[in-house]
């Protein structure tokens, strides 16, 4: 009677750990070391779908671009988007705690010797940013990207560094352990000036169900607080460089 017992409890078990319900989320297309694509991995897909986990669910991930991932969401296609930076006066959707933070900066050619201490600087010179760069670096960038003659925007981020040390354009606006990532690829003894125009990027993720977006809440302060996120950012960018704030009271309902 034992045994019996003990088996059918391992099948319970067994049942609902094999049962656990999809989550699908909406993230960006190949980005090292955030996103790479080839493998599912990636320091954004790896936290997401820690977080998910402990929420109880089975991450899917499904890769689009930046520029579409809020607007499918809305649409009614998969359970969260990913990568939504902090604005106000936003309704419809329900917003997480921050999860992830980027620190974009200016990269040029050392020897071009370009003046860059402001946003509007930018203006002068032949500028390709990272996609959707003009919706999250504030007005003065925004407007800069709207008046200059020659700006661009790609979601191909190794492009990027190739097209400066080719000298096919002057300034790089690009997150900085992207940027690293890819330096460390080339073997080009250019060197290249940071100019740190920017502040942090926060961004968070988006649900069209609040109880969804308050679990999520929860399982990432439960990462937070873990020593396994520490050691994740270390894997892919050699440093601690994610310390966020999180709301540790969740609104309930």
């Amino acid at each position: 009677m034992r045994q019996s017992w003990l088996v059918s409890l391992l099948l319970l078990i067994t049942s609902a750990v094999v049962t656990a319900a999809p989550l699908t989320v909406l993230v960006g297309q190949h980005k090292p070391p955030y996103i790479n694509t080839a493998n599912i991995s990636g320091y954004e897909v790896e936290l997401l779908a820690e977080v998910i986990s402990r929420m109880g669910y089975e991450p899917v991930f499904v890769f689009v671009p930046n520029a579409r991932i809020k607007s499918l969401l809305e649409q009614g296609e998969g359970d969260i988007a990913s990568l939504q930076p902090v604005l106000s006066n936003e309704t419809g959707l329900f917003y997480s705690n921050p999860y992830i933070r980027y620190q974009n900066i200016a990269i040029s050619r050392s020897d071009d010797e370009l003046v860059i201490s402001h946003s509007s600087d930018l203006g002068r010179y032949s500028v390709l940013a990272f996609q959707n760069a003009r919706t999250v670096l504030g007005p003065d960038y925004t407007d800069m990207a709207r008046i200059s003659a020659d700006y661009r925007e790609t979601v191909d981020q190794q492009a990027q560094l190739k097209m400066l040390l080719s000298r096919r354009v002057q300034v790089l606006v690009m997150d900085r352990n992207i940027f690293n990532h890819y330096r460390l690829q080339h073997d080009s003894n250019e060197h290249l000036t940071i100019h740190p125009l920017f502040s942090t990027t926060l961004y968070r993720a988006a649900f069209r169900d609040a109880e969804m977006q308050r679990a999520f809440d929860r399982a990432l302060l439960s990462v937070m607080l873990d020593s396994w996120y520490q050691r994740l950012q270390r894997k892919y960018f050699g440093e601690e460089n994610q310390t966020l704030r999180h709301n540790l009271l969740c609104d309930e309902p």
